[in-house]
């Protein structure tokens, strides 16, 4: 079942908020008892510049987390324990180099008993909190943590500013921490480097989905509303054939890769089906929001025009092969196109594999089997790759 991430907007996604950590906190865990009515909500909720992440699955809610900017009232954190000299110390490091230090706060992860194994869900949620302090520029973030999950946000090189503080609100005791948020942003959505002004300019507009093995993200001839971005996992792009009356795999695509944009532009259907052949982790990018921005900045729409670009020459480049190249040229140029979106192997690192058949790419090359089977014996011969039903395994990275 897929689990769809996003930034609770509508009353009904704030309500959902709000029972969720009744659920959690008061019937599932038994504490903060105090709170009647079905729901918890406090001030803080109020406030302006306060965003509720929340998880669905099957429209079920299974997970939220809250992130509260700095006010006049301080932030959530500051009411259990004193986070004055922590401030004091980043405002004056910061200030000798010029620089202004903004403070956020987490607080209110909740996480239904039954999901609360997923890491996933967590690392979503908090991918989502981690982009949301991005966008308002935010400096450090600040939190009191579960002593469940403190050691979670040590792996994240959070500070831990004190022994741990019991909270009677919650009934157990919290772990105060602090961290910059730019090396935990960084680890969040550092492998979107060359999509440096994508990122940028839509930062606060994402959402995230995980898709289990075989989720079928997007079917060919429907129409689109999202683009996405591959956080973890694998995607494979394939398009059906009429003439071999089966899918044909197109492109495979690993982390960091975008994929499905055009319906940001248009509303065309979509021209390919796309399938996730691993456990997969997608930002997603709907069209309503990049509209929003764009028509308040054109130049946010720079990130995805070059994207598009690139993509667009490398489309004129693969038609003037099928077009004009000799059957070795096509080859040599498909052989090589499959090796840059192959990924090193966890068995044995140095090579890398390419999920697809000698069928498929023959296919791609526009060539017989017989074809694609003796030139790929040749390399095989040569030791340069490895053959498999369902993939070919390049031993190394050089092109060929």
């Amino acid at each position: 079942m897929p689990i769809k991430i996003k930034i609770a907007e509508t009353a009904k996604e704030l309500n959902d908020v709000y029972k969720l950590r009744y659920q959690v906190y008061v019937k599932e865990e038994g504490r903060i008892e105090n709170f009647k009515g079905g729901i918890i909500v406090d001030r803080f909720d109020t406030l302006p510049n306060t965003i509720n992440i929340i998880a669905y699955t099957q429209n079920e809610p299974i997970g939220t987390f809250r992130i509260n900017l700095d006010s006049e009232i301080l932030l959530p954190a500051d009411e259990l324990f004193d986070f004055g000299p922590y401030r004091q110390k980043i405002t004056e490091q910061l200030q000798s180099n010029n620089q202004t230090a903004i403070f956020c706060c987490a607080s209110m992860l909740a996480i239904t008993k039954q999901w609360r194994g997923r890491r996933g869900l967590f690392r979503a949620l908090f991918k989502l909190g981690c982009d949301a302090c991005h966008s308002w520029g935010v400096t450090h973030l600040v939190s009191n943590l579960s002593i469940d999950t403190a050691s979670i946000y040590q792996n994240l090189n959070f500070e831990v500013l004190s022994d741990k503080v019991f909270s009677e609100e919650i009934g157990d005791h919290v772990v105060p921490m602090g961290s910059p948020v730019k090396p935990i942003y960084d680890w969040a959505f550092g492998e979107f480097k060359d999509k440096h002004d994508l990122m940028e300019n839509f930062s606060g507009c994402f959402e995230y989905l995980i898709a289990e093995q075989g989720t079928k993200i997007f079917k060919q001839g429907e129409i689109g509303h999202e683009a996405y971005l591959i956080s973890e996992g694998r995607v494979h792009l394939s398009q059906w054939d009429p003439d071999m009356k089966k899918s044909m795999v197109i492109d495979s695509l690993d982390a960091g890769s975008m994929f499905g944009e055009l319906p940001l532009i248009d509303d065309q259907s979509r021209s390919a089906t796309a399938i996730a052949i691993t456990k997969t982790e997608l930002i997603v990018l709907n069209r309503k929001a990049f509209w929003q921005k764009t028509n308040e900045d054109p130049h946010y729409a720079k990130g995805l025009l070059k994207i598009m670009a690139k993509r667009l020459r490398d489309s004129v480049e693969r038609t003037f092969n099928y077009a004009h190249a000799d059957e070795n040229t096509r080859l040599g140029f498909f052989i090589n196109t499959v090796l840059s979106q192959s990924h090193e192997s966890v068995e044995n690192p140095g090579d890398w594999l390419a999920i697809i058949s000698v069928d498929e790419f023959a296919h791609l090359a526009s060539v017989t089997k017989v074809e694609a089977s003796s030139y790929l014996l040749d390399l095989q011969l040569d030791q340069r790759l490895s053959v498999t039903k369902t993939s070919l395994i390049f031993h190394g990275r050089e092109p060929i």
